[in-house]
């Protein structure tokens, strides 16, 4: 199958597993239609297909498993993106084969940079589409979210890991509670056994870590400077392993999507920590709500967040 993958993937049995929300494959073809032999695991979920790079007219689909066929309104060369709107916890997409009334060809888009994303429920647009009731595949959407919503604006090649209910180093919802992103950043995603080596080099890393860890960090009002300090150590972990590859990668720390003031001192401390060690270390609060599921941004809020990132991107260009 001549695609390029969109973010983490492994490639087994000649098929493709995608894992995190806002992962999948592009492709470019010549003709009038075109049969995708998909499959969620274990169960339904969730994928858009988004032709001609057209993000405000793509196309949101339920599936489980089967041919997926879509039609052109009328022949010719179109540029295909399907995506995972779910996360990693909720299941994993497959691509087990792709065919085309008409010319499978080359890909050739030319994208305007690459971006590495980590994040948590903020990244991976839990409970985003709806005001109350619990989170599920239906009224979560990662493609929705800030973050993949502004990258694929940009023209952006972009490599998201995000999870739910992670942070970096620490989480209330983990078992044991010292095990966050951190842990599973040369993995294809949370909890997953398989490898994901990354030897590109990335034009700007983006993360949105800390809720989930000020859970465990602070508690009846208590602050624990201990996990403060390792929460900045495994921070500067993170980062040191892009600088390895492009000592000029532009690092943005963002938060703010949820309205969380107690938990603003981590980020600050953070940065003012990491300030002096790198020359393109930046910070960016957003103007987030809370009236989503669970306290989340509403996907309204996401939309203005992303004009906030496309803009700020733009101007460290």
């Amino acid at each position: 199958m001549n695609i390029k993958p969109i973010g983490r993937y492994t490639f087994r049995n000649n098929h493709y597993y995608f894992y995190n929300g806002g992962s999948g494959f592009s492709f470019k073809m010549n003709g009038k239609s075109v049969a995708l032999d998909l499959e969620f695991l274990p169960k339904e979920g969730y994928f858009y297909i988004i032709i001609d790079r057209d993000y405000n007219n793509k196309i949101k689909v339920l599936f489980s498993k089967g041919i997926y066929t879509y039609n052109f309104d009328r022949g010719g060369v179109h540029y295909i993106d399907v995506v995972k709107a779910n996360e990693s916890n909720d299941n994993t997409f497959l691509l087990k084969g792709l065919e085309v009334e008409g010319e499978l060809l080359d890909y050739d888009h030319q994208y305007n940079g690459r971006v590495k994303v980590y994040g948590d429920s903020t990244v991976a647009g839990f409970g985003i589409l709806s005001h109350d009731g619990e989170a599920s595949i239906h009224n979560s959407d990662s493609v929705r979210d800030f973050c993949f919503h502004a990258l694929y604006e940009l023209n952006m090649d972009m490599n998201i890991f995000s999870a739910s209910g992670f942070g970096l180093v620490f989480s209330i919802y983990t078992n044991p509670n010292d095990i966050g992103i951190i842990n599973f950043i040369d993995k294809v995603g949370v909890f997953k056994d398989e490898e994901w080596k990354d030897e590109d080099k990335y034009d700007f890393l983006i993360i949105s870590l800390g809720t989930n860890d000020n859970s465990y960090i602070q508690k009846d009002g208590y602050v624990d400077q201990k996990r403060v300090d390792e929460f900045k150590e495994k921070y500067k972990l993170l980062i040191d392993s892009e600088i390895n590859k492009n000592k000029d990668i532009k690092i943005l720390m963002v938060y703010g999507t949820l309205k969380e003031e107690q938990v603003y001192y981590l980020y600050k401390e953070t940065y003012e920590y990491l300030a002096p060690l790198y020359k393109n270390l930046f910070i960016h609060k957003f103007n987030g709500d809370s009236s989503a599921i669970s306290n989340h941004a509403y996907v309204d809020s996401h939309d203005e967040m992303s004009k906030e990132l496309i803009e700020l991107i733009n101007n460290l260009i």
